[in-house]
């Protein structure tokens, strides 16, 4: 069997957490991209002591997205760094001018792909690399929605319906912003249904439908239950708000 000098595997992995990839910190969840702004920007850091390869790129929405196939309507800058340990570099996002809706947000995503270097004492052996991919999402805001998203959260209709045998919890977003939520909670007729889904977004103008956990609580119908929920404001912080569902 021929030897192998060298045999690198690079294995990219998608964080369920977004605020840090490996060695490399993200300074935030999420961002915000105002309209007529010529820039935006956000740090990386490196937390640890060896350097580590950076590729940034921007996607519309497809996880499978690269440098060179994304069509997102934006620049990176610099799209490939490398940061030294304990070192920090700042990316600055660029829009091209695209046209883009301008009575609602548009969300994006900014892709940072973190490369560690191969060991200096790994020279003839086998190795792993983990090339770790993190992905937060850049809300595009024109300057025609004044909306806040406290107000926009306050404005959510939500509705308990049975599916298919199931009951469900119904979102309409008829704001011009995105909502992003981390926790639903449903409380009828004395007992509480979490959702199942996890985290969750209602684009502007649009309705998403969650399963409920329990559906042995729900006995007197659909409608009249309690909804608890936490947003995500614009700096990534919980927000918690209550409202009827009907």
């Amino acid at each position: 069997m021929p030897k192998y000098s060298c045999f690198i595997s690079f294995l990219i992995v998608c964080l369920s957490s977004p605020v840090a990839c490996a060695n490399i910190v993200l300074g935030g969840t999420r961002l915000i991209y105002p309209a007529g702004e010529g820039e935006v920007t956000i740090a990386l850091a490196n937390k640890g002591v060896t350097p580590s390869l950076v590729q940034s790129w921007m996607d519309d929405g497809a996880t499978n997205s690269t440098p060179e196939n994304s069509s997102a309507p934006f620049f990176v800058m610099p799209p490939i760094s490398r940061i030294e340990g304990q070192a920090s570099q700042t990316l600055r996002i660029l829009f091209n001018g695209a046209k883009l809706p301008e009575d609602k947000e548009a969300v994006f995503y900014l892709n940072v792909l973190e490369i560690p270097p191969v060991a200096a004492n790994s020279k003839d052996k086998n190795n792993l690399l983990l090339a770790v991919q993190s992905r937060i999402k850049v809300f595009y805001r024109p300057e025609k929605v004044k909306e806040t998203l406290e107000e926009a959260a306050k404005t959510l209709k939500w509705h308990l319906i049975k599916e298919d045998g199931q009951w469900k919890l119904s979102c309409t977003n008829n704001s011009p912003l995105h909502i992003s939520f981390a926790n639903i909670q449903v409380t009828k007729d004395g007992g509480s249904l979490g959702n199942k889904e996890g985290t969750h977004m209602v684009a502007p103008g649009k309705k998403e439908v969650f399963r409920l956990v329990r559906q042995d609580v729900v006995r007197t119908g659909a409608g009249d239950g309690q909804v608890q929920f936490e947003y995500i404001n614009d700096y990534g912080a919980l927000k918690m708000l209550s409202s009827q569902a009907i």
